[in-house]
């Protein structure tokens, strides 16, 4: 009897470390996989991560280079600068020039912008302007451009897509008064101040 006894103490003495080097093994190696499958999804996010740094760098060279705001330039960015000399003082008639035509389309001095009518500018384009007393909102059309101005909103929607403007529309007369190089840049045109005609001059973006 303790023969047999000392035998399976001694079978038992091998058995029991072979089985703890075995699990050990297997969780360990079970571990490494885990690891592995973090390090690879942590490794993925890491490379979006740069992409958004490369994005985020680029975007502040891209602004210094559009640091100064100008009343006839609409940069489709969130900003503006108040402070910009403008060609009117005070709300007034100006010449408006268009393909040697000329007329006169009251204009109004805002924010350092200036506001002209969404149905004034759309006659000098050749577009066609809709007003909407309820909701009051215009909605300007040529081609296969739209753009569509809400008073009181600081926002457009170009072709659907909605783009920070660099002052507020305002509901007067019976239209809504957007700056200026909203209404012409969205339909590819450039606005000039014509010091000799005192006016307005709008040439298409080649």
């Amino acid at each position: 009897m303790n023969k047999k006894w000392k035998q399976l103490m001694i079978l038992f003495s091998v058995i029991l470390p072979l089985l703890s080097i075995g699990s050990s093994v297997i969780a360990d190696d079970g571990e490494e996989h885990h690891e592995e499958d973090r390090h690879e999804y942590y490794q993925e996010d890491d490379e979006d991560d740069n992409f958004d740094v490369v994005d985020e760098l680029e975007v502040p060279k891209r602004e210094k280079q559009q640091q100064t705001e100008f009343w006839n330039l609409w940069s489709r960015q969130p900003r503006n600068n108040p402070n910009n000399l403008l060609p009117i003082s005070e709300p007034s008639e100006v010449p408006v020039i268009f393909n040697q035509n000329k007329i006169e389309i009251y204009m109004i001095p805002q924010d350092g912008q200036i506001l002209i009518s969404a149905n004034e500018i759309a006659k000098a384009i050749g577009a066609k302007a809709a007003f909407y007393p309820d909701s009051e909102i215009s909605v300007l059309t040529k081609g296969n451009i739209e753009l569509i101005v809400k008073a009181g909103s600081n926002a457009a929607f170009e072709n659907r897509v909605k783009t920070p403007m660099p002052t507020q529309a305002v509901p007067y007369e019976n239209t809504i008064y957007l700056p200026i190089s909203v209404a012409a840049n969205a339909f590819g045109y450039r606005i000039k101040w014509d010091i000799t005609q005192k006016g307005m001059e709008l040439e298409e973006i080649q």
